[in-house]
């Protein structure tokens, strides 16, 4: 008697799903195998392996929810152990782990990778997503706050770019790096010269690894998002009461971005139906970068 393979089929609306915790209520088990309409099938992950840096919360979490349900197995990975574990728990059912690491120190991102082979046997998709930011004028700003800016968001890009592209170089199957970058990294915003600074060094350095790296089909691209509804846009609204005003006025559209809509972006470049693009910036602003 042949047994019916049982698989997990999951249903994710975009719009609705606000607190994953509903993850589990949206799951249904069937005997029957899931068939993806044709043009869908384009942009499945099955089979992939992803690392997303600050997958605990805001754009990362979303991403990594985003991966799995695409088929990738993920390697959540973030400074703080408690959301890590808590989106892997919401996640049970699909091939997720977590691994803490700063992914700002060289030993830090090293482990990592090491973890990542160990657990999944390889790495097909590096998002490197961990960010902060600092606000003040530039005649105020301190220079150790410069500095943990740019870390954050700058150093942490290469170190993961450098040690996930050695394995990727290693294993020659090629891969798909998606960095996470802003618009403030295009057009500049008032009292944030480290995040300006910080996000607009990494599309040079997402060109430059793209072009170095073509040879081996390791393919690298950069998302600039406008302001979405994050942790990081309440912290500087309790900063400052007019930064919402003045901030969503960049944005055509007239609001802010709902964090689950960069999503689809994410499984796009991180999948083969976009092989032909590398060293792209693609814009994700409410009509920002239109202005």
């Amino acid at each position: 008697m042949t047994s019916k393979k049982v698989i997990v089929r999951c249903v994710y609306n975009t719009r609705k799903m606000r607190d994953y915790v509903t993850i589990k209520k949206q799951m249904q088990i069937s005997t029957e195998k899931l068939v993806l309409p044709p043009a869908l099938r384009l942009f499945s992950l099955e089979g992939k392996t992803a690392i997303i840096t600050g997958a605990g919360t805001g754009l990362g979490r979303e991403i990594a929810v985003g991966l799995a349900m695409a088929g990738a197995g993920v390697m959540l990975t973030g400074r703080r152990r408690e959301p890590l574990a808590k989106l892997a728990q919401e996640l049970e059912g699909f091939p997720v782990a977590y691994c803490m690491a700063d992914v700002s120190v060289k030993e830090d991102v090293q482990t990592l990778v090491t973890t990542t082979i160990e657990k999944f046997g390889k790495i097909d998709i590096l998002i490197n997503n961990a960010g902060t930011t600092h606000r003040s004028p530039i005649i105020e700003f301190e220079e150790e706050e410069y500095d943990r800016v740019v870390q954050v968001n700058m150093r942490s890009c290469f170190l993961c770019t450098k040690y996930v592209g050695i394995e990727m170089v290693k294993a020659g199957r090629g891969g798909s790096i998606i960095n996470i970058g802003s618009g403030a990294g295009r057009n500049g915003l008032k009292h944030s010269i480290a995040y300006c600074a910080s996000k607009g060094g990494m599309v040079m350095l997402t060109r430059a690894a793209a072009i170095e790296w073509a040879e081996y089909n390791i393919r690298v691209n950069i998302i600039m998002p406008g302001t979405f509804k994050t942790g990081l846009l309440h912290k500087c609204a309790e900063e400052d009461p007019k930064y919402i005003e003045k901030i969503i006025q960049l944005h055509p559209l007239g609001r802010f971005g709902e964090p689950e809509e960069i999503v689809g972006a994410c499984i796009y470049l991180a999948s083969d139906n976009s092989a032909f693009m590398t060293g792209d910036v693609m814009f994700i602003d409410g009509g920002g970068n239109a202005r």
